[in-house]
C-alpha cells in the first residue's frame, strides 16, 4: 500500500499542482487588474460626487457674494445715497433675496457701523459704533469676497462674508451666513448604499453632514485621517484616495476636494467593503474556479494513477499481507518484466521470513521472561527510591527549624557569656566555644540549604523588586564583618528594578559578599550593577587573593576551598558558592566568574529587568550613631523557654528592659501591668497553636495603638513564609542569630525610629515578667 500511495500521490499531485498553478497565476493577475481598475473607478466616482457637491456649495457662496456685489454696485454708482434709511431698505431687499443671510451690516469708509439688519433681532440704524478694528473691515476686498472663521451660534455654524466697494465712499458690506442650508447639498451627495459627503473648515470643524446631529454635537475631527490629509494638502489639485479605520472599527475609503472658501474641504467617504465589492466578487469567483479545477485535475490524476500503478498495487497488497504476518501468502503476478521478477523475490522473502519468524518466536519468549523479571525488580527499586525521597523531604522540612532552634539558643547564651566578667582562661574558653558554635552554625545552615535545593523544596516566587533595598540590606548585614577585617564594603546606589525572587537573590548576594570578605585581606569589596542589553548585571568585586584558572572549574563544588589545606573553619566550609550555583540555576539567572590570582575576583549575575519600578517606602534618615538599646523596653515573644531566657539575659547585658512571653496573649496580659509602651518587639515566626510572629506583632501594635518597631526571627526557610515577612515590611533574621548580628539589627531598627529607646532604668525586676513555668 505504501508504494501505491506514493505513486498515486505523485501523479495526482503533479497534475493538480500544474492546473492549480496556472489558474492561480491567472487569478492573481485578474485580481490585480480588477483591484487597480476598481480603485480607479472608486476614486473617479468619489471625485465626481465631490466635485458636483463642491460646485453646488461654491455656487451657493457665489450667489451670496454676487448679491453683496450688486448692493455695493448701487453704492458705487450713487443710486443709493449715504442716507442710512436708503441703505437699510437695500439691505432688507438683499436679505429677502438670500435666505441664508441672517444678518447684514454696512460699515462706512471711516470704520463706523451705520446700518445693521437681522432676522433674529431688531434693526439698528445710525448707531455710529466703531468697527474699524473688525477683521471684515480690515481684510475685505473689492475683487473677491472675504470669509471669516467659522463660528457657532446655538451649535449652528455661521461664517462672515465681507466685500468692499470699488469706490472709497462705498465702505464695506458684511453678511453673516447661516451654513445650515448646506445640509441640503450634503444630503443630495450620496452614492452607493452608504457613501456620503461632509464639509469641514481649515481647523477640522464639522460644518455640514448628512446627520445633522453630528453638526450640533460639534465633534473634533482633526484626528480623523481623511480630515488630516485634507487639511495638510495645500495644493490646488484634488487629493488622492485615503484609506483608514474609524474608531468604531470600520474600514473606510475617502476623497477630498477644495472649495472656493479658503481652508474649506469637502470630503466623501464610503465603506471599503462596499467600494471594493467587485474585487471581493472576483476573488470568490476565482477561488470557486480554482477549487473546481483542482477537483477536476485530481480526478484526472486519479484515473491516470490507476492505469499506471495497477501492477504495483498487486505487489503492494501482497507486501501488506506479508507485513501483517501472513507469511504463507504468495503474490500471483504473471508478468515477465521487472515487476514479475520483483513478485518472485517477494515470494522468496516470505518463505525465508517464515523460517526466521519461527526461530525468533522461541528467542522472544525467552527474552520476555527475562525482561519481566527485570521490570519487577526495577519497579521495586523505584518504589524504594520514591519512599526514600519522601522521607528525605519530610526530614528536611522539620530539620530546617528543629536544628536551627537549639543552635540559636546556644549562640545567644554564648553572647551572654562573652559579656560576663570572667577570668582570662574562661574568656578564652568562651571564645573557643563561640568559634565552634559559629562553625557548627555555618555547617548546619550550609548543609540544610544544599539538601533543600537538591530536594527541590525551594521554589522561587518571582516578582518585580527594587535593587536599592536589596543592596541596602546586604550592606547593613555585612558592613560590620568587613569593618572588623579593616576592609571597605562599598555599595553603589542603584535605581534599577529586576524581576526575580528577592529572598533567594538576597541569600545569593549575601554568600557572594561574605565569600569576598573572607578571601580579601586588604582593599575593598565593591557591589553594584550595570545595565546590559539582556537586563541588569549585578556584580561583586573584591581585591582578594583571586582564583587560579585551574581552580575555576571546582569552586562551585561542595566543601572545596582555596588556600585552606588545614581546614580552618574561620575560612568557611566551602558551601557558599555551591549554594550560589544551585540557587541561580533554580532561578534561571545566568552568571559568570572572572578572577586573576593576586588581583581579585568579580562575580556577575544577569537579572531580567522589571516591567515597572516597584514602589519602595522612603527610608527615614539615620539618627546620630550611638547605642540605642541601653534603656530601651524590648518585648520578646518565643514559645521556647530556653530561648526566652537566653534572649532576656543577653538584652539585660546590653542594658535593656526586657519582657518575655510565650504568646501574643500572654504578652498583652503582661503589658497591662506596665505604664510604658515597648520600644521594640522581637518575635519568633513560628509560635505554638498555629500562630506566627506577624500576627503577634499586629496584636501588640493594635493593643498599644502605635506601630512599634519589630524584628522577626525565624528558623524556617520556606519561601512563602519568608515572603510574607518581607511583604509586611519587617526586618527578618534567620536562625541561628549571633549576639553581634542581633545587637546590630536591634540598634539599626531602634535608630531608624525616633521613638525608639529611652533613658536607662533599673532592670532587676525583669524576671517577674515570666510566669512560674519560665515562659
Amino acid at each position: 500500500m505504501l508504494a501505491r500511495r506514493r505513486l498515486w500521490h505523485t501523479y495526482a499531485l503533479w497534475i493538480s499542482a500544474l492546473v492549480t498553478l496556472v489558474l492561480a497565476a491567472s487569478g492573481v493577475a485578474q485580481l490585480w487588474l480588477i483591484q487597480r481598475e476598481t480603485r480607479t473607478a472608486v476614486e473617479a466616482q468619489q471625485a465626481l460626487e465631490a466635485n458636483r457637491a463642491s460646485a453646488r456649495i461654491d455656487r451657493f457662496m457665489r450667489e451670496a457674494g454676487t448679491l453683496l456685489r450688486a448692493s455695493l454696485s448701487l453704492l458705487d454708482s450713487g443710486h443709493i445715497g449715504e442716507v442710512d434709511a436708503d441703505v437699510q431698505v437695500e439691505l432688507l431687499r438683499l436679505m429677502r433675496q438670500a435666505p441664508a443671510i441672517d444678518e447684514l451690516y454696512w460699515i462706512d469708509p471711516h470704520g463706523t457701523e451705520r446700518v445693521r439688519v437681522s432676522r433674529m433681532g431688531s434693526d439698528r440704524v445710525g448707531t455710529g459704533e466703531d468697527r474699524s478694528g473688525l477683521p471684515e473691515f480690515l481684510n475685505a476686498r473689492a475683487d473677491a469676497p472675504w470669509f471669516g472663521p467659522v463660528t457657532y451660534t446655538g451649535n449652528q455654524p455661521r461664517v462672515v462674508m465681507a466685500r468692499r466697494g470699488w469706490r472709497e465712499h462705498s465702505g464695506v458690506l458684511a453678511a453673516n451666513l447661516d451654513l445650515a442650508q448646506l445640509r441640503n447639498i450634503i444630503d443630495d451627495t450620496r452614492f452607493g448604499r452608504e457613501g456620503h459627503a461632509y464639509l469641514v473648515d481649515g481647523e477640522g470643524h464639522l460644518l455640514a453632514h448628512p446627520e445633522f446631529l453630528q453638526v450640533l454635537a460639534r465633534p473634533d475631527w482633526t484626528a480623523r485621517p481623511a480630515v488630516q490629509a485634507a487639511i495638510a494638502d495645500d495644493s490646488a489639485d484634488p487629493g488622492d484616495l485615503v484609506e483608514f479605520d474609524t474608531p468604531e472599527g470600520e474600514s473606510v475609503v475617502a476623497y477630498f476636494t477644495k472649495l472656493s472658501v479658503p481652508g474649506w474641504r469637502l470630503i466623501t467617504e464610503q465603506p471599503r467593503d462596499e467600494a471594493f465589492a467587485p474585487v471581493y466578487r472576483a476573488l470568490a469567483t476565482a477561488l470557486l474556479i480554482l477549487v473546481l479545477a483542482v477537483l477536476a485535475g485530481s480526478a484526472v490524476g486519479t484515473v491516470l494513477a490507476r492505469r499506471v500503478v495497477h501492477p504495483i498495487q498487486q505487489l503492494a497488497e501482497g507486501a501488506d499481507r506479508i507485513g501483517e504476518g501472513r507469511l504463507e501468502h504468495r503474490i500471483e503476478l504473471a508478468r515477465g518484466d521487472e515487476l514479475g521478477h520483483l513478485a518472485t523475490r517477494f515470494n522468496q522473502m516470505a518463505e525465508r521470513l517464515g523460517d526466521s519468524y519461527r526461530q525468533l518466536e522461541t528467542r522472544v519468549a525467552e527474552r520476555t521472561r527475562q525482561l519481566a523479571a527485570a521490570n519487577a525488580l526495577l519497579h521495586a527499586r523505584r518504589d524504594e527510591a520514591e519512599q526514600a525521597s519522601q522521607a528525605k523531604t519530610r526530614f528536611l522540612a522539620s530539620a530546617s527549624h528543629d536544628l536551627r532552634q537549639p543552635l540559636h539558643t546556644i549562640s545567644l547564651l554564648v553572647g551572654v557569656l562573652r559579656r560576663q566578667a570572667v577570668t582570662p582562661e574562661v574568656g578564652q574558653l568562651v571564645n573557643h566555644i563561640q568559634a565552634s558554635v559559629a562553625a557548627m552554625e555555618a555547617l548546619f545552615v550550609g548543609l540544610l540549604d544544599i539538601s533543600k535545593l537538591d530536594a527541590g523544596m525551594a521554589r522561587p516566587v518571582p516578582g518585580d523588586h527594587d535593587l536599592a533595598e536589596l543592596l541596602r540590606r546586604v550592606a547593613a548585614s555585612h558592613g560590620p564583618e568587613a569593618a572588623r577585617k579593616g576592609l571597605r564594603l562599598s555599595v553603589v546606589p542603584s535605581r534599577c528594578a529586576v524581576h526575580t525572587d528577592a529572598v533567594l537573590l538576597e541569600r545569593v548576594l549575601g554568600n557572594l559578599v561574605s565569600n569576598a570578605i573572607r578571601y580579601t585581606q586588604h582593599g575593598k569589596v565593591l557591589v553594584g550593577c550595570r545595565r546590559r542589553p539582556g537586563g541588569i548585571e549585578l556584580q561583586v568585586w573584591d581585591t582578594g587573593i583571586g582564583i587560579a584558572p585551574a581552580q575555576l572549574a571546582h569552586v562551585f563544588d561542595e566543601f572545596y576551598q582555596i588556600d585552606n589545606p588545614e581546614r580552618d573553619r574561620g575560612k568557611g566550609l566551602g558551601l557558599g558558592l555551591a549554594i550560589v550555583k544551585r540557587t541561580l540555576d533554580l532561578l534561571g539567572h545566568r552568571y559568570a566568574l572572572r578572577s586573576a590570582p593576586g588581583r581579585g575576583t568579580c562575580f556577575s549575575i544577569l537579572l531580567p529587568t522589571a516591567e515597572a519600578l516597584p514602589r519602595v517606602p522612603a527610608q527615614p534618615e539615620a539618627l546620630a550613631a550611638r547605642p540605642r538599646i541601653a534603656g530601651a523596653f524590648v518585648v520578646v515573644i518565643d514559645d521556647e523557654a530556653d530561648t526566652r531566657r537566653a534572649m532576656q539575659a543577653l538584652c539585660h547585658s546590653w542594658g535593656a528592659h526586657v519582657l518575655t512571653a510565650a504568646s501574643a496573649e500572654q504578652c498583652l496580659t503582661l503589658l497591662d501591668e506596665h505604664l510604658r509602651d515597648p520600644d521594640l518587639i522581637l518575635s519568633d515566626y513560628r509560635l505554638r497553636e498555629h500562630q506566627d510572629g506577624l500576627a503577634a506583632v499586629r496584636q501588640v501594635r493594635a493593643h498599644i495603638g502605635q506601630p512599634v518597631p519589630a524584628i522577626i526571627i525565624t528558623g524556617d526557610t520556606a519561601t512563602a513564609d519568608l515572603r510574607r515577612v518581607t511583604d509586611a515590611g519587617l526586618p527578618l533574621l534567620h536562625k541561628p542569630v549571633g549576639a553581634d548580628r542581633l545587637l546590630a539589627a536591634i540598634e539599626a531598627e531602634l535608630g531608624a525610629h525616633p521613638t525608639g529607646g529611652c533613658e536607662v532604668v533599673e532592670t532587676q525586676s525583669d524576671s517577674d515578667h515570666e510566669d512560674s513555668a519560665g515562659r
